[in-house]
């Protein structure tokens, strides 16, 4: 017989989203966050942040694979990589796919990249790989750097609280420094169903100093809605120059998901 233990994580006021629970195999509270891990039916192991959904074993390779494949197979020739956030593993996971020559990944909570080497070993291992390279330490600072990139991914938790800063003007301009030419950055934007402030917020960031901004949607079940969006933006051509076929993104995904829903081009026009 199934334990009757649920966690729920509350998606706005009036939503939440439930999840039965076998067993809770870990939580403490980091000088950041609260960061919880559960044994679930459905989803396998997850990974809650402050009461949120970060990622699950389930589902996990949509949002990965979005966040970071567009990108790597739009550049021309993607060697030099910075993380921003990830601290499962995920994203660096699709990137060290590619023959990259190095992968920067800037987590400030260390206490998540324990936990998902501990519970998530499949997720985090890319942590093994030598070409990646974990700083500790608040990535609106890091960007202040004189390293130079080709691909920008920002893996961060939604803009709210020590998060808020890489949605914001002046982190889209640091960003923008720090990449070389034809560099793009990749972020995920939020849910534009249940949260359409955030991926307006970032397309306006963006948009007010990249030539070629390009918003595109995934669905990823475990996220509010399931309808997850993200945004490309470059001072160069975004196409796609080389194939990837995971488990969720191939050739037709790609070419597909810049195609918006009518609701979601009216929240990026509005004012």
């Amino acid at each position: 017989m199934k334990v009757d233990f649920w966690f729920s994580e509350n998606q706005n006021e009036d939503v939440k989203f439930g999840v039965r629970v076998k067993s809770h195999l870990f939580s403490k509270e980091s000088k950041y966050q609260k960061i919880d891990i559960f044994d679930t039916e459905f989803f396998g192991r997850v990974m809650i942040l402050d009461g949120c959904f970060m990622i699950t074993e389930k589902d996990e390779f949509m949002y990965q694979e979005m966040l970071s494949h567009p990108a790597m197979v739009s550049h021309h020739d993607p060697k030099d990589i910075l993380i921003i956030g990830g601290g499962d593993g995920g994203v660096a996971r699709e990137v060290l796919r590619y023959p990259v020559r190095a992968v920067d990944l800037v987590e400030i909570d260390e206490e998540v990249i324990s936990a998902a080497k501990t519970y998530l070993p499949s997720i985090a291992a890319s942590f093994a790989d030598s070409r990646l390279k974990v700083y500790n330490m608040d990535a609106f600072e890091f960007v202040d750097s004189e390293r130079s990139y080709d691909v920008i991914l920002v893996d961060s938790t939604d803009p709210i609280g020590f998060a808020a800063s890489l949605f914001s003007d002046v982190f889209y301009m640091k960003s923008k420094k720090i990449l070389k030419k034809g560099g793009i950055i990749a972020t995920q934007s939020g849910s534009p169903f249940m949260n359409p402030e955030f991926i307006k917020k970032a397309y306006r960031g963006l948009n007010s100093h990249f030539m070629t901004v390009k918003p595109y949607l995934s669905f990823v079940p475990s996220y509010p809605s399931g309808m997850w969006s993200y945004i490309m933006a470059s001072d160069g051509s975004i196409e796609k120059r080389r194939d990837f076929t995971g488990r969720y993104v191939n050739e037709g995904i790609y070419l597909s998901c810049f195609n918006l829903p009518e609701f979601v081009k009216k929240v990026l026009e509005s004012q």
